[in-house]
């Protein structure tokens, strides 16, 4: 493909962002990244808002390890958020992940499709968790019956833990497709909790 003149560079859709270099960031925030386990590409560019980097890469960890809500519901509700906002990074990092907290492909294919009420794949409990979390996604809110009827299945603080994961999920995908980050896909799944 041709290099695109500056000119033209200014009116294509494609984003190129190089990855800031950590040896160049404060001493916590390189400390921080190197500290890390994984560094997926996500927290790579991440090292853009220096900030923000360190209370994003502890929030982060708050959600792997320290939420109420299972892991199981909390990967239903990252792939209801990858399907809804056509986050393809969020998905792909996502399919190990959720396998190992137990969730099945017919599940991946109804979240996928939209098919959120598909009595085959969900149960009533699982259905009512989606639903309120497509409200938290579409409305910004779930309205008051449907609170009322989802804590009839979880605890306010499971409920807490989903919007926390929704809007988690929201930010990062806004960050993902905008700076275009690449995939880097977990193959093995070891964010879980356990």
């Amino acid at each position: 493909m041709p290099k695109l003149s500056q000119k033209d560079d200014l009116i294509s859709s494609n984003v190129s962002v190089e990855y800031p270099d950590f040896s160049k960031a404060p001493s916590h925030v390189r400390e921080k990244f190197e500290s890390l386990p994984t560094k997926v590409n996500f927290f790579k560019m991440l090292g853009h808002s220096i900030g923000a980097f360190i209370p994003v890469i502890d929030l982060t960890n708050a959600i792997f390890r320290d939420l109420t809500i299972s892991d199981y519901h909390k990967e239903l509700m990252v792939l209801m958020v990858g399907a809804y906002e056509n986050v393809t990074y969020e998905w792909e990092q996502h399919i190990t992940i959720a396998q190992v907290a137990g969730v099945r492909p017919d599940q991946f294919v109804a979240i996928a499709e939209g098919r959120l009420d598909d009595t085959e794949a969900f149960t009533e409990r699982e259905r009512v968790l989606l639903r309120f979390g497509k409200s938290i996604i579409q409305k910004g809110k779930a309205p008051g019956v449907l609170f009322k009827h989802t804590l009839q299945h979880f605890s306010v603080e499971e409920l807490s833990d989903a919007i926390i994961v929704i809007g988690y999920y929201r930010m990062i995908a806004a960050h993902i497709q905008t700076f275009n980050i690449s995939i880097d896909a977990q193959g093995d799944g070891n964010w879980i909790k356990g």
